[in-house]
């Protein structure tokens, strides 16, 4: 395949995009010319040369970027070279290619481009992806598909996607939006595979598509696992940023009202507002909180629907025969999954999200680079009885800085039941259920609580002792820090007892307020331990705010790391990290039992922890 550019059109996105910079610019214009007594129509034709200006720099820039931005496809490799200043040239093996994510905004979705970020399996570096910014979006989709079919490479005679609409090699037109794959004569009696079904046939989910025509001849198609259940909405309110909305607000149109002039946080504002709050505080306060949540609650909302709006996520099969194991509904494993030395058994297909109301996006993981599945609960969100689903798979970069989104994120929040299913289905296999940790562990966080509820308590009763036996009073004359409370008030406060007062009934009350709140933490945290062991999976359970329960495949399993504190080798217990090259990198089961953890861990992998193992012993937990 001969080096291709990045299309045209992406010239036009960029004009339109730069409209966002060209209007804070002129603001500043308007503001400053009108300032020194322009009239409007000088302004005018000022701030319209200066548009013109932003726009001609941002298209020049562009138009240079695409000269010196060239990409292909061959057998083994995806190239790209790129770069206005520093060249760079960039080779990645296509063996390497762990996922890949679509992107467009709703200006490149007018001009019909898409960005193609291709994972490669780093940690988040900027070396971990390959960028095509923009791709045409008939031309992504194919590219997607060439990347992630793992074909051999003999497969493919011409991995050029071919233009929708062009003749193939053979001659035969193609519909629109499929592309070439492996057409002309095939090479050594293997056969010549057609191309992936369109877009639309993709979209309809139904069954009896083909994917291809294999050696048995046997038809494959999408398989939509999840769609969209607009009742989910109701639990995009349940996070802690739907009680803080009123900040948010301000801080969105901060920049905005500041370049018009317009001081948020002036002086005079703030004692404007102080002065509205006081008057009739109970009846402003409440009105505060309820503007707070209800601009919170509605900013959830449109966040969720734009997100999530069109959400699907999808099984796409593998090669028509190609091997693999046998598979339940909707690509779920039938055990046992794992050979007997802990390698993975082959897995065949894709795993494909797509979501977005405005901004589409549509993230593609290899099923063979998948090592699990994550169930997230945060507190709101477990107590609504929902929960979010994420992969742990390798190839899957960290969101980028301005980026807010889960890369890793497979579905909205939704019902606790339905992300259970799902996260079976991702990971390949029925998940184990989570075993109960020993009540040394629920022992820890109680101690825990009882230290975070009293240690305050204890410090305010020492500070009221030392007032009473005249500390304060002293330090306030010997100057130095004490400076600042040399105010009459503070004074009077320190004389007549007020502050040792205040002070007394503070260490009162903290344990009161804080113990019962501390101690339910502690039994959440306690009620969310758990670990299992399944025939392909090692279940980790933790987390009393953010509940985490992560199935991770055993074969994924790289290395163990057990730690034990002080406090931990008193109570018998220790923590069991599995090492993997997937999602985190780590995953950990927390205060487990001593030989119980590790007889985990030499279970989970066999014979990677039997030389540093002395079986025999009284058991612990």
């Amino acid at each position: 395949m001969s080096w291709r550019r990045l299309p045209r059109r992406s010239l036009a996105v960029s004009a339109v995009l730069s409209l966002g910079a060209v209007v804070p610019v002129d603001v500043v214009v308007v503001r400053v010319l009108h300032g020194r007594d322009w009239t409007w129509g000088a302004i005018a034709a000022v701030a319209a040369v200066t548009a013109v200006l932003v726009v001609a720099g941002v298209v020049a820039y562009d138009v240079t970027r695409l000269r010196a931005t060239r990409w292909r496809l061959t057998r083994e490799r995806l190239e790209l070279r790129s770069g206005v200043v520093s060249r760079q040239h960039r080779s990645v093996p296509r063996d390497r290619v762990r996922s890949v994510d679509l992107r467009a905004d709703p200006v490149r979705r007018a001009f019909g481009l898409t960005v193609v970020k291709i994972g490669t399996g780093g940690h988040g570096d900027e070396g971990a992806e390959l960028t095509l910014d923009p791709l045409p979006v008939s031309e992504a989709e194919a590219l997607r598909r060439v990347l992630l079919s793992g074909a051999p490479a003999g497969a493919f005679l011409a991995e050029d996607p071919v233009p929708a609409g062009a003749p193939s090699r053979e001659g035969e037109p193609l519909r629109g939006g499929e592309t070439s794959r492996g057409s002309g004569p095939s090479r050594g009696g293997e056969t010549s595979r057609g191309s992936g079904p369109s877009r639309e046939d993709e979209a309809s989910g139904e069954r009896g598509r083909s994917w291809g025509d294999g050696p048995a001849g046997a038809a494959r198609a999408v398989e939509v696992v999840v769609r969209l259940r607009w009742p989910w909405v109701r639990y995009a309110p349940l996070t802690v940023w739907s009680f803080a909305g009123a900040a948010l607000v301000l801080g969105v149109l901060y920049k905005p009202l500041d370049a018009l002039g317009v001081e948020v946080f002036s002086a005079g504002t703030a004692a404007l507002v102080w002065g509205w709050l006081t008057e009739r505080p109970w009846v402003t306060i409440p009105v505060v909180l309820a503007g707070n949540v209800a601009a919170g609650v509605t900013g959830a909302v449109l966040i969720f629907v734009e997100s999530w709006g069109g959400y699907r996520l999808e099984r796409e099969p593998g090669r028509p025969g190609a091997p693999g194991r046998p598979a339940g509904p909707y690509g779920g494993a039938v055990e046992p999954a794992v050979e007997p030395c802990g390698r993975l058994a082959p897995r065949d297909g894709r795993w494909r999200v797509r979501r977005g109301l405005l901004t589409s996006r549509s993230l593609t993981l290899d099923e063979s680079r998948l090592r699990g599945a994550e169930i997230r609960e945060p507190l709101l969100l477990r107590l609504g009885g929902g929960a979010r689903v994420k992969a742990v798979a390798t190839g899957l970069g960290k969101a980028r800085e301005g980026e807010t989104e889960d890369v890793a994120a497979l579905t909205p929040p939704l019902p606790r039941a339905e992300a259970a299913r799902i996260a079976a289905l991702v990971a390949g296999g029925r998940l184990p259920e989570p075993v109960p940790h020993p009540a040394a562990a629920r022992r820890r966080r109680v101690r825990r609580a009882l230290i975070v509820a009293g240690a305050p308590a204890v410090a305010l009763a020492a500070t009221a002792t030392w007032i009473r036996n005249g500390g304060a009073e002293a330090w306030v004359r010997g100057g130095g820090l004490g400076a600042w409370a040399r105010d009459g008030a503070v004074r009077a406060w320190i004389g007549d007892g007020t502050l040792e007062a205040w002070a007394w009934g503070a260490a009162a009350a903290v344990p009161l307020l804080v113990l019962p709140l501390a101690l339910l933490v502690a039994v959440a945290g306690y009620r969310g331990l758990g670990h299992g062991l399944g025939g392909r999976h090692l279940l980790a359970r933790s987390g009393a705010v953010v509940r985490r329960t992560v199935a991770l495949d055993r074969g994924g399993i790289v290395g163990w790391t057990i730690t034990q504190s002080y406090l931990q080798r008193r109570a018998g217990l220790l923590t069991v990290s599995a090492t993997t090259a997937a999602g985190d990198g780590h995953y950990d089961v927390v205060d487990v039992g001593g030989d119980t953890g590790l007889e985990l861990a030499a279970r989970a992998v066999p014979g990677l922890l039997d030389p540093f193992l002395v079986r025999g012993g009284p058991r612990t937990g």
